[in-house]
């Protein structure tokens, strides 16, 4: 069995010369996939007062979690606008989507995000994403 346990050493981390470098975060929990451990997370570009918060991804280990295989640095899940323009007049964010959920759904992840603290996201993400 896996038990996961405190490492002292960074793992996923933000990298120079991308979006993501301000902040980052957790995300979902990770699930095991066929390839290793599917994570999801935020990273934040500096912008305005908060940033920009997007959802990256990266693939560990499967033995071995404290081990990163890959690690994407292109935005999986950004903000969009539409999904809160009705109540935008009510909005103190914009630009901040925080992923909570991913459920494997066969060809596919159902992942489920907040969208600037005023929306509920649910979105479809094709497996050859992460490939």
């Amino acid at each position: 069995a896996l038990h996961w346990k405190p490492y002292d050493t960074p793992g996923i981390r933000p990298h120079a010369a991308t979006m993501a470098t301000a902040r980052m975060g957790g995300g979902a929990p990770p699930i095991l996939t066929p390839e290793g451990w599917l994570s999801l997370w935020h990273g934040v570009e500096p912008a305005g007062v908060v940033g920009i918060y997007r959802t990256y991804w990266s693939l560990l280990d499967r033995d071995d979690p404290s081990v990163v295989l890959r690690t994407s640095h292109e935005p999986l899940i950004e903000a969009n606008a539409a999904l809160t323009d009705p109540i935008k007049d009510l909005m103190y964010l914009d630009n901040v989507v925080f992923t909570t959920g991913i459920v494997d759904a066969g060809d596919h992840y159902v992942v489920a995000s907040g969208e600037a603290d005023l929306a509920c996201r649910v979105t479809w993400v094709a497996k050859g994403v992460f490939g």
